[in-house]
């Protein structure tokens, strides 16, 4: 599952003019992910000539193996 962080602080039109700072997530707590939308921030924009967005991977925490023998 993609998850996007921001990389260029900009004003998202979509989420009622919302501000995204730089290293926070998106979409913000409360807003909607339209995919369409967020790859196309990850590209870098004609106009301001940068991307607003990367992806990142959402990371699980490593479950313990029950293969393993434990001491005892």
């Amino acid at each position: 599952m993609s998850q996007y962080e921001v990389i260029n602080r900009f004003q998202e039109k979509n989420h009622d003019s919302h501000v995204y700072e730089v290293g926070k997530p998106y979409p913000a707590d409360g807003k909607k992910l339209v995919k369409a939308r967020a790859e196309f921030l990850t590209k870098v924009h004609e106009e301001y000539g940068v991307a607003f967005l990367k992806a990142t991977t959402k990371q699980t925490a490593k479950e313990p193996s029950t293969d393993e023998k434990s001491d005892g």
